[in-house]
C-alpha cells in the first residue's frame, strides 16, 4: 500500500502544472510547422522557412525596441533578401510569399488565434491553448497597406531564444512592465519596477568600470575611438529607455483616469493606492535613468580630456631635453650653420605685422570717437590747407551737379531725383558709379531747405554747399523725401527725391 501511495504522489507531482509546461512546448510548434512547407528558389533549393520565421520575431522585436511601428510585408521582404542575398536566388514577389506565409502561419487568416488542443491530465479534462505571436498594428488607406508589430507570445518566443540581459534588459522590463499594468496586475508591475532598478544599477555600474578603463587606457586614438562608439552606443540606448519611460508615465497617468469610472469604490480605492505605489517608483527609477544619461555624456567629455592629458605626459616623459638637444650640441662638433636646424623647433616663430584686405570688411565709423575711444578706422586729415583743398574740390564737384540738374529742367521749378537718375542713365553720364554724386542729395535733404540768404562765415568756409547757394540766387531749394526708391544700378541704391525752388521773399516786401 505504501508503495501505491508513493506512486499517486509521484504521479500528481509530473503531471502538475501539464497547462503551463505544454504551453512552454508548443509555444515553438508554429517554428515547426514552417519547417513542414516547402519552399524553392530560383535554383531548386529548399529555403529554411523555420529560420526565416524567427528572423521575422527577431526583426519585428528590434523595430519595437526602436519605436518602429510602420512594418508590413515589403519591409519584412526587404530584410529576408538583404540577410539571403548570398544563400538564395529568390525574386522580390517570392519574399513576399514568403513573407505571407511566415505571417499566415504565425497570425492565421482572418485574425484568428494559434490555437492547440491537448488532454489536460492534471485537470482530466480536454484542454486548449491559445497563442498571439503577431498583431495587426495599423494601416494605410492610401496606399492600402496592412502594418504588423509583435504580440505576447511572439515577444515570449523571442526571450525564449536568446538571453537578452546584456543591452536590451532594461528595454525588455519596460516592455513587460507595459504588459501587467494593461492587464491590471499592479503588484508584478511593482516587483517589475523593482527589477528595473537593478537594472539602472547594473549599468550604473558598468558606466564606472568604462570611466576606469578610460583613465587607465586611452592612450591613442584608436583606443579613443573604441571608447567613443561605445559611450555613443550606450547613450543611443539610454535616449531609446528614455522615451519609453515617458509613455510608461503617460499610460500610468490614463490609467489612473480610467478608474474614475469604476462602479465598485472599493475596488477603485485599492486600484488607486497601488497605482499610487507604482506612479511613485517608476518615478524614482526615471530619476535615477536620467542620471545615467548626464554620467554619458560626462564620460564622452572625459575620453577627450584623457587622450590629451595621455599624449601630453607621453610626449614629457618620453622627451628629455638635456640628452636629446643639450649633450648632442656639446658633445658633437657640429657646424653653426646645422645648429640652426636642430633649435629651429624650440625657437619662438617669427612674427610679422602687415595689413589684411580684410580689414575692409570691418566694422567702420565716420565719427572721431565711439564709446570713449579714439576711431583709429580712418586718418585724421589735420593739415588745414589739406583739408581746405579737399573741400574746394566736393564744392566745385557739387555746383557742378546742382548746375547740370537746373540747366535739364530749367525753365521748371520743381522735378524728382528719379527723373534726373533717367537722364543720367540715357545718356551713361558716369557719375552715377561715384559715391559723392549721392552724398550731395543725402547732404541737400539734411540741410533743407538751402537759401542763398544764409552768410556763409569766415569759420564756415568748409561748408560744401557754398557755391550752390550761389546758383539758387534769392531762392530757396527744398528737398523732399518720397516713398519709392531708386535702385540705379548693383551697387547704389537711393530713396526718391523731390527738389523745389520757391522765390524768397526780401525783407521790404514784407
Amino acid at each position: 500500500m505504501e508503495g501505491i501511495e508513493l506512486d499517486i504522489e509521484l504521479s500528481e507531482t509530473i503531471i502538475k502544472d501539464s497547462h503551463e509546461r505544454m504551453k512552454r512546448v508548443l509555444l515553438f510548434d508554429s517554428l515547426f510547422e514552417l519547417d513542414r512547407k516547402t519552399f524553392k528558389d530560383l535554383n531548386e533549393v529548399r529555403v529554411d522557412l523555420r529560420s526565416f520565421g524567427l528572423f521575422v520575431l527577431l526583426y519585428f522585436f528590434e523595430m519595437k525596441l526602436i519605436r518602429e511601428k510602420r512594418i508590413g510585408v515589403i519591409e519584412i521582404a526587404q530584410f529576408l533578401k538583404s540577410i539571403s542575398k548570398d544563400t538564395y536566388a529568390l525574386s522580390d514577389s517570392q519574399f513576399e510569399d514568403i513573407v505571407k506565409i511566415i505571417l499566415a502561419v504565425f497570425r492565421p487568416t482572418g485574425g484568428q488565434r494559434k490555437s492547440y488542443s491537448f488532454n489536460n491530465f492534471e485537470l482530466q479534462t480536454e484542454d486548449s491553448i491559445d497563442f498571439h505571436y503577431i498583431k495587426t498594428n495599423d494601416f494605410d488607406i492610401q496606399t492600402n497597406r496592412q502594418f504588423y508589430a509583435l504580440d505576447d507570445d511572439g515577444l515570449e518566443l523571442v526571450f525564449a531564444t536568446k538571453e537578452y540581459f546584456q543591452e536590451f534588459q532594461l528595454s525588455i522590463h519596460q516592455l513587460m512592465l507595459r504588459k501587467l499594468l494593461e492587464k491590471g496586475e499592479f503588484v508584478g508591475a511593482l516587483r517589475q519596477i523593482n527589477e528595473m532598478r537593478m537594472d539602472v544599477e547594473t549599468i550604473y555600474e558598468r558606466m564606472n568600470k568604462i570611466e576606469h578603463e578610460i583613465k587607465r587606457n586611452v592612450v591613442s586614438i584608436e583606443t579613443q575611438n573604441k571608447f567613443m562608439k561605445v559611450i555613443e552606443d550606450r547613450n543611443f540606448r539610454l535616449n531609446r529607455e528614455n522615451e519609453e519611460f515617458e509613455e510608461l508615465h503617460q499610460f500610468v497617468y490614463e490609467t489612473k483616469q480610467n478608474y474614475y469610472n469604476l462602479a465598485d469604490e472599493n475596488q477603485e480605492a485599492r486600484a488607486f493606492e497601488m497605482l499610487l505605489k507604482v506612479e511613485k517608483a517608476l518615478h524614482q527609477v526615471h530619476h535615477q535613468h536620467q542620471q545615467l544619461l548626464n554620467k554619458s555624456l560626462q564620460l564622452k567629455t572625459q575620453v577627450l580630456q584623457s587622450a590629451e592629458e595621455a599624449l601630453y605626459y607621453i610626449g614629457v616623459s618620453s622627451f628629455n631635453f638635456d640628452n636629446e638637444v643639450t649633450s648632442k650640441i656639446v658633445s658633437t662638433p657640429y657646424p653653426l650653420e646645422s645648429l640652426k636646424g636642430i633649435m629651429a623647433p624650440f625657437l619662438p616663430l617669427g612674427q610679422f605685422n602687415t595689413w589684411s584686405f580684410l580689414t575692409v570688411f570691418s566694422p567702420q565709423s565716420w565719427s572721431e570717437t565711439e564709446e570713449g575711444h579714439t576711431s583709429k578706422t580712418f586718418e585724421k586729415v589735420t593739415d588745414e590747407e589739406e583739408q581746405e583743398q579737399y573741400a574746394r574740390i566736393i564744392r566745385t564737384y557739387y555746383k557742378e551737379i546742382f548746375q547740370d540738374m537746373m540747366t535739364a529742367f530749367e525753365p521748371e521749378s520743381e522735378w524728382t531725383l528719379k527723373e534726373w537718375i533717367e537722364k543720367l542713365q540715357s545718356s551713361n553720364d558716369h557719375r552715377l558709379q561715384q559715391r559723392q554724386f549721392y552724398d550731395f542729395f543725402i547732404l541737400c535733404h539734411q540741410k533743407s531747405p538751402v537759401t542763398s540768404q544764409i552768410e556763409v562765415q569766415s569759420e564756415e568756409s568748409l561748408h560744401l554747399l557754398a557755391k550752390v547757394m550761389e546758383l539758387i540766387h534769392r531762392r530757396t531749394l527744398i528737398c523732399k523725401e518720397l516713398p519709392d526708391r531708386i535702385q540705379v544700378n548693383e551697387r547704389f541704391e537711393i530713396q526718391n527725391m523731390q527738389f523745389s525752388l520757391v522765390k524768397e521773399v526780401a525783407p521790404s516786401e514784407i
